[in-house]
């Protein structure tokens, strides 16, 4: 509860909540535009709408695998300000960064848009409520999971250890301050 306090209260906090905003708008126009191109150039007349179900899937895809790549590292860079780290560190923070959209695509995109369907919600309701939904849940796995105790600007190491100075408040940029670990953690 602190932590979503603080999330609220915090001005850098709320800073990297825009840029991840910014980030999934970017992600999302990215997305259109290799899911309607695919549409169009695989289409027997060349239109978004004259692609049969194959083509859209396929597109789709092709789609879903270009935005999570540059989901990826629009959030490492942009939103959580990710620096360093060896060849093994970034593969498994991607490998991580990959299964959280795997699943929320899973449980979200699919599993509740089907449930939505089934209790009667319209399409265009339902829709909004999963993108909300997908949302909180990719920050939160960003945020919580793949991104903690990377590199992040102000605050350790690649490794995820504290930074020279012993903090890992992230505030003092490894200064060391009168922040105890503990405090850090909230």
């Amino acid at each position: 509860m602190q932590k979503l306090k603080k999330l609220l209260t915090d001005r850098e906090e709320l800073f990297e909540l825009v840029r991840y905003l910014i980030a999934g708008v970017l992600t999302t126009l990215l997305s259109l535009v290799v899911s309607y191109g695919c549409y169009i150039l695989l289409s027997e007349n060349h239109t978004i709408n004259g692609a049969n179900t194959v083509q859209v899937m396929v597109g789709n895809g092709v789609s879903w695998i270009v935005a999570v790549v540059f989901a990826y590292w629009i959030n490492r860079r942009m939103v959580f300000r990710v620096q360093g780290g060896d060849r093994r560190s970034k593969g498994r923070e991607f490998l991580e960064f990959v299964a959280a959209r795997a699943v929320s695509w899973a449980l979200l995109e699919e599993g509740v848009a089907a449930l939505l369907k089934f209790l009667g919600i319209s399409n265009v309701w339902n829709r909004l409520i999963v993108l909300v939904l997908v949302t909180v849940f990719n920050y939160v796995a960003s945020k919580f999971w793949v991104f903690k105790g990377s590199g992040r600007q102000g605050g350790g190491t690649a490794d995820g250890k504290p930074a020279a100075g012993g903090c890992s408040c992230g505030a003092c940029a490894g200064e060391g301050c009168e922040t105890s670990d503990d405090d850090a953690r909230v």
